[in-house]
């Protein structure tokens, strides 16, 4: 199965084109330009090293959140475009998980996106034998509440992976025999993503497929602050 994978949730940017599990091309960058521009060309680059077509594709898989409320609405907006356009399934795997699949064998792998005010987009993953099973649920939290639901776990057993300098703090004064990889050392990887998306299933509508935000954007809540209804995890991604 040839899989075209890609990630924009994050500030880097990842592309990869994987058949059956072995990469055939692979860009990433973390250059200061928007996403939008990026990623097509990237798309298109990574194609070419492999000697494909967009044609050739099996099958698309994007991360589609929690993260960069642009970057996430970007990267899902191009993977249904390619999906629907040229009749292909299409996976949708967490920012999470894939942040989780760069964490060590048989530990407790705790990947974060900082969230400011001390919150963060969190989701405890148990990474073996090559697989990333999620055994506490992606969600908005606060990192005291974190550490509450980490409590039953062996501390020296956790390593929490994409963790921005205030948030190590945070790790490093409630739980200091956990393990910590910052942000830096945390970059997202497409090759990755095409191997979990492989066996995943696919989207039943790629039209009802919307980011996964776990948070109300600013203007959402601006709406709502307005007097507005509250739809929960609403999106304006809809229909292409």
């Amino acid at each position: 199965m040839k899989i075209l994978a890609f990630d924009t949730s994050n500030k880097p940017l990842t592309v990869a084109v994987v058949e059956d599990g072995k990469c055939l091309a692979r860009m990433d960058s973390s250059e200061l330009k928007t996403h939008s521009v990026s990623l097509l060309p990237d798309i298109q680059e990574s194609l070419e090293t492999a000697g494909l077509s967009v044609n050739d594709i099996d099958r698309i898989a994007v991360a589609d959140g929690p993260g960069s409320y642009t970057g996430v609405r970007i990267a899902v907006t191009v993977a249904k475009t390619l999906a629907f356009t040229l009749d292909k399934p299409l996976v949708g795997i967490s920012s999470l998980r894939l942040l989780a699949a760069d964490g060590t064998d048989d530990k407790l792998v705790v990947a974060l996106e900082d969230a400011r005010n001390d919150n963060a987009f969190a989701g405890a993953y148990i990474k073996k034998s090559g697989e990333v099973v999620n055994v506490i649920e992606d969600q908005h939290i606060s990192m005291s509440r974190l550490f509450e639901k980490l409590s039953n776990y062996p501390a020296e057993q956790i390593q929490f992976v994409n963790a921005s300098e205030h948030l190590a703090e945070l790790i490093n004064e409630a739980m200091p025999k956990a393990s910590v990889v910052l942000t830096k050392d945390s970059l997202p990887d497409a090759v990755k993503l095409a191997q979990i998306a492989e066996n995943a299933e696919p989207v039943k509508d790629i039209n009802a497929f919307v980011p996964t935000y776990l948070r109300l954007t600013q203007a959402e809540h601006d709406w709502i602050e307005k007097g507005h209804k509250e739809d929960g995890n609403i999106s304006y991604v809809e229909e292409i």
